[in-house]
């Protein structure tokens, strides 16, 4: 199965503020996405989270160094819900709500 790969729209400005060496590898996972979507990398580890109440759709977190993102998989689509620093970056989580709604593509996803 190929995924497509979408993300929520606060994600971008995320991804641009990491460190240039933390953004190249996460480019290089997201490269992989649409194929393997919950393979570690180089540079990467892939781990499956406990998604927030109210969401049934798989999370999954891919840590770098001390940066995250998280992903929702919700059917063909891979959407990209945040970056940052470990350090406050599980409260993000509260995003994954508006990935996670089946049959449409939420505002603010792109």
């Amino acid at each position: 199965m190929r995924y497509r790969i979408l993300r929520h729209r606060r994600a971008l400005p995320e991804f641009l503020q990491l460190p240039p060496p933390i953004r190249a590898t996460y480019e290089l996972a997201i490269r992989r996405m649409p194929l393997t979507p919950f393979a570690s990398g180089p540079g990467s580890t892939v781990v499956q989270l406990s998604p927030p109440s109210g969401v049934v759709a798989p999370i999954w977190s891919t840590k770098v160094g001390g940066y995250r993102m998280f992903v929702v998989v919700d059917g063909d689509a891979v959407k990209i819900g945040a970056f940052g620093a470990r350090a406050g970056f599980y409260r993000k989580l509260s995003r994954a709500k508006e990935l996670a709604r089946a049959g449409r593509t939420p505002r603010g996803v792109r």
